[in-house]
């Protein structure tokens, strides 16, 4: 491990070259995050201008070091990779952690709210209240971010470093995210996979041998009564059985039972004995049907 010196060698930021990360690619990498650790504590302190060049300078350094160690990574064992896998992460964790205003958690478009044009309802994910949630942005998972999901317009929505206003995150750039439990999937961008699936976020409801994706959906409704415009949020969900490399679209236990073959009474005495009524409790309902059937096979 490096051991802090008595002169600031540290100040100048190609002090730490290559000759000091040789050697086993494990005790490598360790040299290497601890100095990252003690330089974020510095950069800190730092004007915007030097703040600059040095994450300019990190950037460079971080894919260096990467395509250095990639030789010897390979040559470790399982256990060693498990290791140096946990090692990146941290380093990674703390390195955006310290860039704060410079992440790119912020480099979406302004983002303005619309509820108060809505008579009734709201386009958001279970409440119109920001919620701590997760994502996984343009390959960086960031945790504990405030975030909405507008499902009107299928934008993820996190509040900006300031708290004054909110930001739209690019959704292309999105994998994943997490909020309220719900993990929401981001699918469709593969043309190659067979189904009606849209580009989009899909909440994984069931992960097994066959998956259940829920496509939330909120739509807008225009009236006209007493001479005046008003607007109400209806919300109709989708939902895709994903089996044998197709995504499904199911709606009723019929269209169930076709693409789960074979065990219709199984599926059918699943719902009946948990006294649900597909109509009214259709997502629970599904769940149970696909849960007994990768159950059952």
């Amino acid at each position: 491990m490096l051991k802090p010196q008595r002169t600031n060698r540290y100040a100048n930021p190609f002090y730490f070259t290559f000759s000091k990360i040789k050697g086993s690619c494990t005790k490598g990498r360790q040299r290497f995050i601890h100095f990252l650790c003690r330089y974020f504590a510095m950069y800190k302190n730092l004007s915007n201008n030097s703040r600059n060049i040095y994450t300019q300078f990190f950037t460079k350094l971080l894919f260096s070091v990467s395509l250095l160690l990639s030789s010897s990574i390979y040559s470790q064992s399982f256990k060693d990779s498990a290791i140096v896998k946990r090692q990146e992460a941290l380093a990674a964790e703390v390195y955006y952690a310290s860039l704060k205003t410079q992440s790119g958690i912020y480099n979406g478009s302004e983002y303005v709210q619309y509820v108060h044009l809505l008579a009734e309802g709201h386009p958001y994910f279970d409440t119109t209240l920001l919620r701590q949630g997760t994502v996984l942005y343009n390959q960086v998972v960031y945790h504990d971010v405030p975030m909405l999901y507008d499902i009107i317009r299928d934008e993820l929505i996190v509040q900006h470093f300031n708290k004054v206003f909110l930001i739209q995150m690019i959704k292309s750039k999105i994998d994943w995210f997490e909020l309220y439990g719900h993990h929401f999937l981001h699918l469709g961008r593969d043309s190659t996979r067979k189904g009606n699936v849209k580009d989009g976020f899909y909440d994984v409801v069931y992960d097994g041998k066959v998956k259940l994706y829920i496509k939330r959906v909120k739509q807008i409704q225009e009236s006209i009564p007493y001479m005046q415009v008003e607007r109400k949020v209806y919300s109709k969900d989708r939902y895709f059985i994903y089996k044998d490399d197709i995504f499904h679209e199911v709606s009723s236990q019929s269209s169930v039972l076709k693409v789960l073959p074979g065990h219709a009474s199984e599926l059918k005495q699943v719902v009946r004995s948990n006294k649900i009524k597909f109509r009214k409790k259709k997502e629970h309902a599904i769940t149970l049907m696909v849960q007994k059937y990768d159950a059952l096979n």
